[in-house]
């Protein structure tokens, strides 16, 4: 499964638009931890590992992309995990982690509001990163293959402008905001790596 995703700022005539426009889902309160090793090894490379309601996630980025998506192939199988991380001797994943020095660096809560307008999922995220908040809105297009990246991208781009959102203005992801927060080393090396700008 390859997520393509667009991050855009909202104003309150977008948030309205969405509102009115879309289905309304759910909402629920996430809460993730990030892991890496000490010298950032995983995020340097584009490769994100998360723990989100008990659960492992691992998100990688796809190589070539480029323009204003987010293109990543997502695991949520633990032995597949294990796999990509190049941790496949190991059974379980909590003990592998501690055993191959990757420690969380980053922890936060996400109030989530969940739309769908025709096959595009909206997140409408309030991210709390202890003294501040981050407002954010994703999105969203899954699709099988990497060919069909390409083809998501337009319809993204489609969508946004029909609906007259501002997509020119830059914005982070939620964890890239907080690295720069909060942690300017960590944010650097992925400045670096140019994986952040």
């Amino acid at each position: 499964m390859i997520e393509v995703e667009r991050k855009v700022h909202l104003r309150e005539t977008d948030l309205k638009t969405i509102e009115r426009l879309g289905t309304f889902l759910g909402s629920r309160i996430l809460t993730d931890t990030y892991f890496d090793t000490p010298d950032f090894r995983y995020t340097t490379s584009d490769i994100w590992l998360r723990e989100r309601e008990c659960k492992f996630e691992l998100k990688i980025g796809l190589r070539g992309v480029k323009g204003k998506v987010d293109c990543y192939e997502k695991v949520t199988d633990e032995k597949e995990i294990l796999e990509k991380l190049g941790l496949e001797k190991e059974k379980e994943l909590s003990k592998a982690l501690s055993k191959a020095k990757i420690f969380p660096y980053a922890t936060f809560q996400t109030v989530r509001r969940k739309y769908q307008i025709e096959e595009f999922s909206i997140d409408l995220d309030l991210a709390y990163f202890d003294d501040f908040i981050y407002r954010i809105a994703e999105i969203e297009l899954v699709v099988n293959t990497e060919s069909k990246v390409p083809q998501a991208e337009e319809s993204l781009a489609i969508f946004i402008q029909r609906l007259g959102l501002d997509n020119n203005q830059p914005i982070k992801a939620k964890l890239l905001e907080y690295l720069s927060q909060k942690n300017p080393t960590h944010y650097q090396a992925l400045v670096a790596s140019g994986i952040a700008s």
